[in-house]
């Protein structure tokens, strides 16, 4: 087997993460926005790509603790956008966006995201099995 040049590579559309859902791990979504917006020149999206994909992996960690997700950051080919999004093997709870009062401490990251993304946030049973929660953001 013969290594592919180095001129000859390109990086992949889509870098993904199988772990499971604890607060522990959630750290290691922001390391794959990193490599993912790194390997694009897209660094510019890279804050944003972080938090949206944080929130939404805290959101798994909170609601299926331990439990197997699957995180990722795709690129669809040649464009300036990235998308960012969770898998888990819940189909029948989805997310709503709640609009939160000032006094909440809770329920402001799905809202936010809406927001940051000019409502580019999405979700929908999977066809396999579970459901999927993504966002987009870029221009």
């Amino acid at each position: 087997m013969t290594a592919l040049p180095v001129e000859d590579w390109t990086s992949p559309d889509r870098f993904t993460l199988d772990m499971h859902a604890c607060p522990e791990n959630v750290y290691l979504v922001r390391n794959l926005v990193d490599q993912a917006v790194e390997s694009w020149g897209l660094k510019t999206l890279r804050d944003i790509g972080r938090l949206i994909l944080t929130e939404l992996a805290t959101n798994a960690a909170r609601q299926y603790p331990g439990a197997l997700v699957n995180v990722w950051v795709h690129r669809p080919r040649g464009a300036s956008v990235i998308e960012l999004g969770v898998w888990d093997h819940d189909a029948t709870t989805m997310p709503h966006i709640v609009n939160p009062l000032d006094a909440d401490e809770t329920g402001r990251g799905l809202f936010l995201i809406h927001c940051m993304t000019n409502g580019r946030l999405h979700w929908q049973a999977s066809p396999h099995r579970g459901k999927v929660v993504w966002a987009q953001c870029g221009p």
